[in-house]
């Protein structure tokens, strides 16, 4: 049974990740979105592999 009564969740949820710079706010979300199969593989953020970096400003950072 789930927490929310004995329904399963539905379509997307939305979760917001605040924290100062280099708090490995990335790192986590990695580890998050692969640990649930919502990506197949966890990139990493110095290999700019990462699904959270996904514009060339944040890759550069």
């Amino acid at each position: 049974m789930t927490q929310n009564g004995g329904t399963s969740p539905k379509g997307p949820r939305c979760i917001a990740l605040v924290g100062p710079f280099q708090s490995g706010k990335t790192t986590l979300l990695e580890a998050i979105l692969a640990r649930t199969g919502a990506i197949a593989r966890q990139g990493g953020v110095d290999a700019g592999t990462s699904v959270g970096d996904a514009s060339a400003e944040a890759r550069d950072h």
